[in-house]
């Protein structure tokens, strides 16, 4: 149940930052499909969500690939995954935890009202540039992942 709630909640955050992406340029459109190809060359069942990026699941877990529609030269790439679902969501904890995480990962966790999600984001002008890095780049989101619960349950807080 936790997992079905961490995809949907992941899926309702990519649709919301990332509607506007049905309008991307032809170089965006040609760099979000070298993308598509690259993750079905390596393995994955990639798929064209609602509003236009990437979806995959690596090691069990839903991914999304996100071509920004407002940089061109170079283009934006963010690569996100949602955060570990905990009980008991706190925001100030899970604040806490990717500050904590943030300093020493590649990877940025970013906590919203009620779920958190990780990311990795680049700027590219071919898509390459990212295929050299991506296994990389889901090695640290699994790590940033698993240490996650560890920064969130040891989180001091003000008061506490």
């Amino acid at each position: 149940m936790k997992r079905l709630f961490l995809f949907l909640a992941a899926a309702l955050f990519a649709f919301g930052s990332a509607n506007a992406q049905k309008d991307l340029t032809p170089g965006q459109e040609e760099l979000r499909s070298e993308l598509f190809n690259f993750l079905r060359g390596s393995g994955y069942a990639p798929s064209i969500d609602s509003d236009g990026d990437i979806a995959f699941e690596a090691n069990g877990n839903p991914h999304w690939v996100i071509v920004s529609e407002t940089d061109t030269d170079p283009y934006y790439v963010t690569v996100m995954r949602a955060a570990p679902f905990v009980d008991n969501y706190n925001y100030d904890r899970v604040l806490h935890a990717g500050d904590e995480l943030n300093l020493y990962k590649t990877v940025k966790v970013e906590p919203l009202d009620e779920y958190a999600i990780i990311k990795s984001s680049l700027y590219l002008y071919k898509a390459s540039s990212m295929t050299d890095v991506f296994f990389k780049i889901l090695e640290v989101m699994d790590n940033a992942y698993d240490d996650f619960i560890y920064e969130y349950n040891n989180a001091s807080l003000c008061g506490e």
